[in-house]
C-alpha cells in the first residue's frame, strides 16, 4: 500500500523526483489557493513560471493571457492580478475561459522543481478533500507514494513554514493511507496557525488578512491543479 510523507523545501522537490511520487505541492500562503482558485473560477489553463521576465516572456508568445503573481507579496508592476485568491474569486467572470500566466516567490519554483515526480498536483486547505481523492487514485493506478512538498520559503536560511505543514496534516488526514516521513503536526485551528504563522503576519501587516482568513478556510473549491506538460521553463497546469 502506498504512503504518504510529508516533506518541506527544496528536499522534498529532491524526494518526490527521486520516488517518482505523487506530488502535491502546498504553499498554503497563498500560491496554491489561488492557482486552486483561478481554476475553480474556470480559468482554461494556467502556465507557472519561475521568474517576472519568464512571465513577460509568455506573455510575448500568449498576447490574450492574464498575468498574476507577486515579488514580496506585493503585485507585480504591470501585472493584471496579484497571488491574491480572494482578488481571483472577486474576478470570476472576467476569468473564465482565459488563460493565465502565473509567478510567485515560493510556490511556482517548488512546483517547477517537481519536473520528475510521477504526477504533479497543487493542493491546501481549500482544495483539501478533492486534491486527497486525487492523489489517492492517482498512488494506487501508478503503485507511487504521494509526496506533499510544503514549500516553505525560498531565499530564507530557515525554509519551514508552520502554514504549509498544518495544510499538509490537513490533505492527508483526508487521504486515508500509512503516514511514513512526516514533522510533527502544528497545534491549533487552521485560521490561528495561519495567522501566527511568519508569513501570515507578514501579509497582515500588509493589510491582507482577508487573503489569510481565505487561505484558512477548507474544501471550498472542488478543482484539482494538475501539471499535464512542463514546456521549457513553465509548467502547464489545468483542473484534474
Amino acid at each position: 500500500m502506498p504512503q504518504v510523507h510529508i516533506t518541506v523545501g527544496d528536499e522534498g522537490c529532491q524526494t518526490a523526483n527521486r520516488l517518482r511520487a505523487i506530488a502535491i505541492v502546498v504553499d498554503a500562503l497563498r500560491a496554491s489557493a489561488t492557482i486552486a482558485t483561478l481554476l475553480g473560477c474556470g480559468v482554461g489553463e494556467v502556465w507557472v513560471v519561475a521568474e517576472v521576465d519568464d512571465a513577460w516572456q509568455l506573455k510575448r508568445q500568449m498576447a490574450d493571457a492574464l498575468l498574476v503573481g507577486e515579488r514580496g507579496s506585493v503585485k507585480v508592476d504591470g501585472f493584471d492580478f496579484s497571488n491574491s485568491p480572494t482578488e481571483i474569486a472577486a474576478a470570476a467572470e472576467r476569468l473564465r475561459g482565459r488563460r493565465v500566466v502565473f509567478t510567485s516567490t515560493t510556490g511556482a519554483k517548488r512546483l517547477l522543481a517537481c519536473r520528475q515526480a510521477q504526477a504533479v498536483l497543487v493542493g491546501t486547505t481549500v482544495n483539501a478533500t478533492a486534491v486527497a481523492q486525487v492523489a489517492r487514485v492517482l498512488a494506487e493506478r501508478f503503485t507511487a507514494p504521494i509526496v506533499i512538498v510544503a514549500a516553505g520559503v525560498v531565499g530564507r536560511g530557515v525554509e519551514w513554514a508552520t502554514e504549509d505543514i498544518a495544510a499538509a496534516w490537513h490533505i492527508t488526514d483526508r487521504i486515508g493511507l500509512p503516514v511514513g516521513q512526516a514533522p510533527d503536526r502544528p497545534e491549533g485551528d487552521l485560521i490561528a496557525v495561519f495567522g501566527a504563522s511568519l508569513h501570515g503576519r507578514e501579509l497582515l501587516a500588509l493589510g491582507l488578512d482577508s487573503d489569510v482568513r481565505w487561505c484558512a478556510q477548507t474544501d471550498i473549491v472542488t478543482a484539482v491543479p494538475r501539471v499535464a506538460a512542463f514546456v521549457g521553463k513553465a509548467a502547464r497546469v489545468v483542473a484534474n
